[in-house]
């Protein structure tokens, strides 16, 4: 009897001696389960919970920077042909000139007269060569009140006529008007000798002055 309760005391404890290190492969297992769920689950779960955003507001545009150098200059250009030989020459420059104020109300409406009638210096005689042009040019300004009209035109030799031009104010202006004007004129090709040169005004309406006047007449050789 005593022999069989040593052998079944000693199968007891070979049990109780397994069973520790069985618990700890269990356990590790365990946990390595564990490990791996909590990986695939956060990567499954980034899928659906981590997504960007809609785009916030655009923000201000920034301060603009400062200005860069200066870049290299380029290559010069080449140099343009040469230019046709002119052919014109100046040979006489006549210039008069008179501020003093100049009053046609006593003048007949509609009509042209010369200017010269009432100031002398407003007529000008040249000599020219043969096939010689002459280039006149008038400038002034005239005081209107409204209403108030005034043309004036350059005549040479009493029948080559420049193209007019007009200073004129109406309603529903009012006041005194101080308007500028200038005209030029360049005649043809002229027989040789001397040529008069006159400024002429038409009063179309109302009682306008003029003053401050310079004739310019150049002889030109072509």
């Amino acid at each position: 009897m005593a022999l069989k309760v040593t052998k079944l005391n000693t199968g007891r404890l070979s049990s109780r001696r397994e069973w520790p290190q069985f618990s700890w492969k269990l356990l590790a297992l365990l946990m390595a389960i564990a490990l791996l769920a909590g990986i695939i689950g956060a990567t499954v779960g980034a899928q659906f919970f981590v997504r960007p955003g809609p785009p916030g507001p655009q923000g201000e545009p920034g301060l603009q920077g400062e200005l860069g150098p200066q870049g290299v200059q380029g290559v010069q250009g080449t140099q343009g042909p040469p230019g046709a030989n002119g052919t014109d020459t100046v040979l006489q420059v006549v210039q008069t000139r008179n501020d003093t104020q100049v009053d046609i109300d006593s003048y007949a409406i509609m009509e042209w007269h010369n200017l010269s009638n009432i100031d002398p210096s407003m007529e000008t005689i040249v000599d020219v060569q043969q096939d010689s042009k002459i280039l006149v040019q008038f400038s002034t300004y005239c005081r209107l009140e409204p209403p108030a009209s005034l043309w004036i035109r350059i005549v040479v030799d009493g029948v080559a006529n420049s193209s007019r031009y007009v200073c004129s104010t109406g309603p529903p202006a009012s006041g005194i008007y101080q308007i500028p004007g200038c005209t030029t004129f360049l005649t043809d090709s002229l027989a040789a000798g001397t040529h008069t040169i006159n400024v002429q005004f038409l009063r179309e309406v109302g009682t306008p002055s003029i003053f401050d006047r310079t004739l310019t007449t150049i002889e030109i050789s072509c």
